[in-house]
């Protein structure tokens, strides 16, 4: 599954984690090859803090893209943009601000920060 179908899967697995429901969210790995939420292959050298800092970041702008087309909806988008875009902006500057954090890495937190800059 690639492109969008695979955000959608992934955020449900998301969703589903977060319900308490005893599914198993599948985030990336801790170390070596992983992907982001969209199935595209990122740096294996990538610290896991590098890694869940992508994934939420590719969350958050995932779901404050869609439409609330209702007071459910509505409520659910909030409820998911609040778990996933809390403390961005405090985790990347931490990131960049790591002397452990190397090049690709930071160019990739980099990278997914840049559409989430107010």
């Amino acid at each position: 599954m690639t492109g969008f179908g695979a955000s959608i899967a992934a955020a449900a697995l998301l969703l589903a984690s977060a319900q308490g429901d005893g599914s198993q969210a599948q985030g990336p790995a801790p170390s070596g090859a992983w992907t982001d939420l969209y199935g595209d292959a990122q740096h294996p050298g990538a610290s896991y803090r590098v890694r869940l800092f992508v994934h939420a970041a590719q969350a958050c702008l995932h779901f404050a893209g869609e439409e609330a087309y209702d007071a459910e909806r509505a409520a659910f988008l909030n409820a998911m943009m609040d778990e996933h875009c809390a403390g961005l902006k405090e985790r990347y500057t931490a990131i960049l601000a790591d002397p452990a954090t190397d090049a690709p890495s930071r160019a990739l937190v980099e990278k997914h920060w840049e559409p989430l800059r107010d």
